[in-house]
């Protein structure tokens, strides 16, 4: 094909071949105005990624070059819409739902070039984002201020957020339309606030070693160290969890482990059962391996 398109897959404008096209040309009842639609099935010649190019011009649609000498020109259209730069989160379903929905419309306002409608949606993120947090105050710029003196925030992601609010109040109240360069800016902002909040905690979780902080953290550390060989032996938590007892911050240990007593005595358990409780290092029987179901 004669010209490059963006390809999302690629991030970027790549060299297409054509599958399936069809030209549709028209007038109106006085020939006066004569437009034509060419509809084309494309696919990048880099990643194979399918996309729909729509490409439309009528007899109105006339600039002027340089010299002053008109000359035709064409609207080409990408479907399905597409970020021409920065990211939509791969891991919004692990956002809260009330702040997702509007994330995920505010994307799609971006992709349209609705950009008065993005500025909007992103203020409106901040709102949800305070809401979800329990942060009361009624003006923006106190909840925001709050966010970060309650420990949510850094103050210089605080900062970030009024820089947010400054571009929706400007879209929302004086109807003034952002550029495109200053939304894509503020897109990774609100990003890297979400993954920050909502995401990383949980890609991570389970993978890698992290400060375990309560009790059903504990609970799914014990279980993930549990192996094969231990079943039917009778064993202490630490020659359980072995050197990952580093992840549990000394002074909640022993309160963990006696919740750990307490539900294994209580019969909560189906792979554990108590066999030996001491003031120090009591003794479990691994009756099974067990499972490891982390639900979203």
């Amino acid at each position: 094909m004669e010209h490059k398109y963006f390809c999302k897959e690629c991030a970027g404008e790549r060299n297409h071949k054509e599958l399936f096209s069809k030209k549709i040309n028209g007038s109106d009842d006085y020939d006066y105005l004569r437009w034509l639609n060419y509809y084309k099935v494309i696919q990048c010649l880099g990643c194979e990624n399918i996309s729909f190019l729509h490409i439309y011009g009528d007899t109105e649609m006339i600039r002027h070059d340089e010299e002053g000498a008109p000359e035709y020109y064409f609207d080409n259209n990408i479907y399905p819409p597409y970020l021409e730069k920065g990211r939509e989160l791969e891991f919004s379903f692990y956002i809260p739902l009330g702040i997702r929905e509007i994330y995920l419309e505010t994307i799609e306002a971006l992709k349209s070039q609705s950009y008065i409608l993005t500025a909007g949606g992103l203020r409106a993120i901040i709102e949800a984002l305070c809401n979800h947090l329990k942060i009361e105050k009624d003006i923006l710029s106190k909840r925001i201020d709050l966010l970060h003196k309650e420990g949510h925030l850094t103050l210089s992601e605080s900062k970030r957020l009024h820089s947010i609010r400054f571009l929706g109040n400007d879209a929302l109240h004086e109807i003034e339309k952002p550029k495109k360069v200053q939304l894509y800016l503020l897109l990774n902002i609100i990003n890297h606030l979400m993954s920050n909040l909502f995401i990383n905690d949980k890609i991570i979780k389970g993978k890698i070693e992290t400060i375990v902080s309560n009790y059903e953290e504990f609970l799914m550390l014990v279980k993930s160290k549990i192996s094969n060989d231990m079943v039917g032996k009778e064993i202490t938590i630490n020659e359980i969890i072995g050197k990952t007892r580093r992840a549990v911050p000394k002074e909640k240990f022993n309160s963990l482990e006696k919740e750990l007593i307490k539900n294994t005595k209580a019969a909560k358990y189906e792979f554990l059962e108590l066999k030996n409780e001491k003031q120090k290092d009591s003794v479990f029987k691994v009756i099974q391996k067990p499972s490891i179901i982390d639900f979203i």
